[in-house]
């Protein structure tokens, strides 16, 4: 359940946002992943988890990008730290996310995050797993997936 959303949420999602704040490595990613699962996650579900930190990156950049902008235009073009190190410097208090312009540096970094991450071959990948596991499912399999969310 997401309680922000108030809806059942994809659990994929909830296991993303952690850990583009916490995951820094794929051993970490190993870790995290067995941890919740009880057991080795497997291919597929390696490849759903990065597909959906790729949409985790999207999320928060939307969002941040619409509460800095207060209906202003954005300039995108800008340049933007560091992922990993912007995130760092949040967690050693360096950061605050407190003004506008913070907030639009943030959805800056998470929109570079995701460029970056969308022209690597784990990307392709990722689409290639998914998406060769779902080809073939039925319109009842694709509602209700044999990982489900509850």
């Amino acid at each position: 359940m997401d309680w922000e959303a108030t809806f059942l949420n994809d659990r994929y999602f909830d296991l993303a946002v952690v850990a583009n704040f916490v995951v820094t490595n794929d051993a970490e990613e190993e870790a995290y992943l067995r941890t919740y699962f009880g057991e080795a996650p497997g291919e597929y579900r390696r490849a759903r988890f990065y597909l959906m930190r790729q949409i985790a990156h999207m999320s928060y950049a939307m969002v941040f990008m619409l509460i800095s902008s207060r209906g202003k235009a954005i300039e995108l073009d800008t340049t933007a730290p560091d992922f990993r190190d912007f995130h760092n410097r949040i967690w050693a208090g360096e950061v605050s996310l407190a003004t506008d312009e913070a907030k639009l540096q943030y959805a800056r970094v998470h929109i570079n995050q995701i460029l970056e991450n969308m022209r690597s071959e784990r990307f392709e990948n990722a689409l290639r797993i998914v998406s060769g596991q779902h080809a073939s499912a039925s319109w009842v399999d694709l509602l209700i997936p044999s990982d489900p969310v509850w």
